[in-house]
């Protein structure tokens, strides 16, 4: 009797060869792995998309107004080229007669269940499967998620949402995107929550833009004691501390000059600062962005490293900032693993003493798919991580050692002192317990939480002070300050943005129920923001983000309707309410059908751009033809002057490889290219070679 097999398919090589390596006992073959038991694989990423508009019709190849919206009745998928081989393993695999069982073993979140939906459906499978769902891949977290599979069935509604996501993202970016480049004669990308968060940089550009600076002044007097002891109070008047004048902060300043004053209050009260929530992924983002100045994207790479290949933290695609019940029963086992890393040994065994954290950080109520982002039970070597992953780990480790911590206590102090019927307010505030913060003593002062809006004498010790108490005005100044524009975006506050642009909205009843629903979800925020960079909408210098023409241009150009974060946050909430079995997909596919019909209804309305108008291309090199400008089209890489008859061309896809925008410009620049890997003979052989550009503006292919 043949052996029965189950197979099991993970996301990467790299997580499907640590699975086998819990099981134990595989035999390597070509695509997968084996033993008596069971057949590992992988997937690379994505080996299914959803089929392009020519395979449904041929005519459809081109781009023309008169064929939108392109509206399929029925979703067909096809492979992704390049994985075309490994997909074929898979096939085989699951259609094998001795195989009568699959699981699902993609990452734990709606994008890994839809890489398996895919492949199952593209296969033409219809064996059982189970889901194996992990928060972390150590080998006893591996070892418990086995025993544990869930039926497949019980991940419907998030496969689902992952469909519709996919599905909707595919109608709008297909249809918008040709409508406005076929309109304007420029390709304009477009895309269901892309556009929306380029309109956030392009409008924070605007209102810099438009920001006129206005001047104002402040007074400030020092007020001397008996014992020659001195502070300093900032000038108010009911709820004003600032003129809009400077001749009347002027006579404030010479009627009060010298003249004898009185302390009239004092108040003081203890205040405390509790430790922050635990990360989730866009927290760490936000913190490592404003840190080390690492892209949103990097982060997301090097937390997914230490997650799958260094085993140190749980899974970061994470939205939760808090634990269950249940993991806190292991918070000893993982506490020893990080006081294996000497630097925290001392905070580690303080959080033992501690006990469980309360309801502040232990919720199973406020966990969604997957937990805060905390470390595992494995032990770090900080010597064999590299120095990015090093910064992301402590930020993680630091974070959830303070939870264990009291809270940070301080005494505030607030004085009023009067003179010549002129008010003027002292702050101090002076730190009584460090508690959490100690966690942080040996970092920047802003990762320990510092506010940036502390007025600069806000911390400055102040004398003791009675109320009553006489004091003598002495020195003052008056301070001319300028109102200042909003800031541009950095990654981080537009990760904030993203994640919160439910408070944009005006409507009350949208904006309560958009509550935790913004642009995007923290698995894909990163990746929308380096879209934008790739094509050509925004710019990232250092830590800020800003828009280029051409992606100003777009939003001048794009109805409210598909730039506006209302109507994607409204489809975000929806998309997280078929994942929780409350919306039917169809409902929702009905309504992107209607944003499609109007968004091309309305572009068809615009009036084209002449020659490029406000529009303008990025010129990519001169012609060697004709010497005009060379730009971006759809499909290659032309002559700006084809219109004139000029056939000069490169396209953009070259023997299955895409050309880079970098390596056209060399091409048209030096004539030759560097070499380039990935191209594909007839036969599907990859090969390496240069491309040279002739004197009759042909492309060829140089061997070595």
């Amino acid at each position: 009797m043949r052996a029965i097999k189950t197979v099991i398919i993970a996301e990467k090589p790299s997580v499907a060869k640590d699975l086998a390596a819990v099981i134990g006992q595989f035999g390597k073959r070509d695509g997968y792995l084996e033993n008596k038991e069971y057949i590992v694989t992988w997937a690379v990423g994505h080996l299914v998309t959803l089929a392009e508009p020519e395979d449904y019709n041929k005519s459809l190849k081109k781009w023309q107004l008169g064929n939108l919206p392109i509206l399929p009745k029925k979703f067909l998928l096809k492979p992704i080229p390049k994985n075309v081989k490994q997909l074929k393993i898979i096939r085989e695999l699951v259609n094998r007669q001795d195989v009568d069982l699959l699981v699902n073993a993609c990452d734990a979140g709606r994008e890994g269940e839809l890489i398996f939906r895919y492949i199952y459906q593209i296969t033409g499978c219809v064996k059982p499967f189970k889901r194996l769902w992990l928060s972390e891949t150590t080998a006893g977290a591996v070892k418990s998620a086995f025993t544990q599979l869930r039926p497949g069935a019980e991940l419907d509604h998030l496969a689902q949402s992952a469909q519709a996501r996919s599905r909707a993202d595919w109608l709008i970016g297909i249809n918008a995107t040709r409508a406005f480049t076929v309109v304007h004669n420029h390709l304009l990308s477009v895309g269901r929550v892309q556009t929306p968060t380029l309109a956030l940089i392009v409008n924070r550009e605007q209102e810099i833009f438009e920001f006129v600076p206005a001047s104002y002044w402040e007074l400030y007097a020092v007020f001397t004691k008996a014992d020659n002891q001195s502070y300093t109070g900032k000038w108010f008047k009911g709820k004003r501390d600032r003129f809009d004048d400077l001749d009347a902060a002027r006579r404030i300043q010479e009627k009060v000059a010298g003249r004898p004053a009185q302390v009239t209050k004092v108040e003081q009260k203890d205040a405390s600062e509790l430790p922050p929530l635990l990360f989730n992924l866009n927290d760490l983002q936000k913190e490592a962005n404003r840190k080390y100045g690492l892209p949103a994207a990097k982060i997301l790479e090097i937390a997914q490293a230490l997650y799958e290949k260094r085993k140190l933290i749980t899974y970061p695609r994470t939205e939760s900032r808090h634990i269950t019940k249940g993991l806190a029963g292991t918070l000893g086992k993982r506490l020893a693993a990080v006081a294996a890393a000497g630097e925290y040994a001392a905070f580690a065994e303080t959080a033992k003493k501690a006990g469980t954290p309360g309801k502040r950080y232990v919720d199973d109520g406020k966990v969604t798919d997957h937990t805060a982002l905390i470390p595992t039970e494995t032990r770090p070597n900080i010597k064999a991580i590299t120095p990015d992953e090093h910064k992301i780990y402590d930020l993680v480790v630091r974070r959830f050692l303070a939870i264990f911590f009291p809270a940070a206590r301080y005494k505030q102090t607030r004085v009023i002192t009067s003179a010549e019927g002129e008010t003027f307010l002292t702050r101090g505030r002076v730190e009584l317990e460090p508690g959490w913060k100690a966690v942080y003593a040996s970092t920047p002062p802003e990762q320990a939480g510092r506010r940036e809006e502390e007025e600069p004498d806000e911390n400055a010790p102040l004398p003791e002070l009675t109320q009553g108490e006489a004091v003598l005005t002495g020195g003052s100044q008056v301070r001319e300050k300028k109102t200042k524009p909003p800031k541009r975006y950095t990654e981080a506050s537009l990760l904030s943005a993203m994640e919160g642009a439910g408070r944009l909205l005006e409507d009350s009843e949208l904006k309560a129920a958009m509550k935790g629903h913004g642009l995007g979800t923290p698995a894909t925020r990163a990746a929308i923001i380096e879209r934008l960079i790739a094509v050509g909408y925004i710019t990232r210098k250092q830590k800020t983000l800003f828009p280029t023409e051409k992606g100003k241009s777009l939003i001048s150009l794009a109805p409210e309707i598909i730039k506006s974060p209302e109507m994607t946050g409204r489809w975000e909430k929806a998309l997280a309410d078929i994942e929780d079995g409350k919306v039917e997909p169809e409902k929702f596919m009905a309504g992107i059908v209607d944003l499609t019909r109007q968004v091309v209804s309305l572009t068809r309305q615009q009036k084209p751009l002449d020659g490029g108008g406000s529009l303008s291309r990025d010129i990519i090199g001169q012609c060697p033809l004709c010497g005009r400008d060379v730009v971006e089209f759809p499909k290659s890489y032309s002559c700006s002057g084809y219109q004139a008859g000029c056939k000069f061309a490169i396209w953009k896809e070259i023997a299955g490889k895409t050309i880079s925008v970098d390596q056209v410009r060399t091409l048209i620049s030096d004539k030759k290219t560097g070499e380039i890997n990935g191209f594909k003979s007839k036969t599907g052989r990859e090969f390496t070679a240069c491309l040279t550009l002739g004197q009759d503006g042909k492309v060829k292919f140089e061997f070595f």
